[in-house]
């Protein structure tokens, strides 16, 4: 790419390109940010005389966006995202909207610790947008440690975990609790009230990525069981482990949070043993100081998390 004047491209080059790139055509374009096609056509041909680079080329009638176009996506989307979050910012400082607070979530507090505490604070501040991204709990300590997302909740990494990410962020213990063999209802080991690794030397298993924290845990368990850990399936995250589960297609093995919303009819929860404890946590920048509005957010985050956890002892 050839060099140029650091303010030759705009944020708006960048709206109106990636406004571009999720549109069917020009016209629906102009039409989303509410100006004319010339004004549309005049912003792409500046932007694609200033980077150097081809990006759509008319195919029958229509632009359609050039490999160039898509491996700048990602970029000119971060610096969309990081304007918007500047102007609410700016807007907060001076008084007025409130703003957003934008989550990053790995692991079951998708579908556990944050849907209650989302509904708590949104009782009490309806001025403030919650934006949730799904990730890896290593893509969410980048996010958080680099201010693209204001909060990460997930499992801790338990290994080769960049030490540059930790001391950019703050990191806090929400709650701890254990590792349970989730199984369909019909299975013959349901009618146990505990399953061992030797219990599923012979069973499909059904696992998470190996990046997974919860599976290098579940890995020592059955290594020290002398049970060989295999799993023909894997799924992205828990979620599918519940679904396949639920099409009795396996058994899985995953945090018990995940299950506190009884949202998969046909799936039990057995204790797994000998007990696993996990740990999900939270994550904020230790460079922005936090807003009243995301201070009450992680009271939130942390009053439902405690307890969810209190209320899952007994069952594990």
């Amino acid at each position: 790419m050839p060099n140029m004047p650091k303010a030759s491209i705009t944020t708006r080059h960048l709206e109106i390109f990636l406004t571009m790139i999720l549109s069917r055509n020009m016209a629906e374009a102009a039409d989303k940010l509410g100006v004319s096609m010339a004004a549309v056509s005049k912003s792409l041909r500046g932007l694609e005389r200033e980077t150097g680079l081809k990006l759509f080329r008319n195919v029958n009638g229509r632009l359609s966006a050039t490999p160039e176009a898509d491996r700048l996506l990602p970029f000119a989307q971060r610096a969309v995202d990081h304007l918007d979050r500047a102007r609410d910012a700016a807007r907060a400082l001076g008084g007025g909207d409130l703003g957003r607070i934008v989550v990053a979530t790995a692991g079951p507090a998708l579908v556990s610790v944050l849907p209650l505490a989302i509904k708590e604070f949104h009782m009490r501040w309806p001025e403030v947008r919650i934006e949730i991204e799904i990730d890896t709990t290593r893509h969410l300590l980048e996010k958080v440690a680099g201010n693209e997302v204001d909060l990460g909740v997930g499992t801790p990494i338990v290994r080769d975990l960049d030490a540059r990410l930790a001391q950019l962020c703050v990191t806090r213990d929400l709650c701890e609790t254990a590792l349970v063999a989730v199984l369909p209802e019909r299975h013959p080991l349901a009618r146990r009230d505990s399953i061992r690794a030797r219990d599923l030397a012979n069973e499909s298993l059904i696992g998470l990525a190996g990046t997974s924290a919860t599976t290098q845990l579940i890995g020592a368990a059955f290594q020290q069981a002398g049970v060989p850990y295999i799993t023909p399936i894997v799924a992205a995250n828990a979620i599918g482990v519940c679904g396949l589960v639920q099409q009795e297609v396996g058994i899985g093995l995953m945090n018990a949070l995940m299950l506190t919303q009884d949202i998969f009819p046909g799936v039990v929860v057995r204790r797994f043993r000998p007990r696993i404890a996990l740990r999900t946590c939270l994550y904020y920048s230790k460079v922005q100081t936090p807003s009243q509005a995301m201070l009450q957010f992680i009271d939130c985050v942390s009053r439902t998390a405690k307890a969810l956890a209190t209320r899952l002892k007994s069952r594990t």
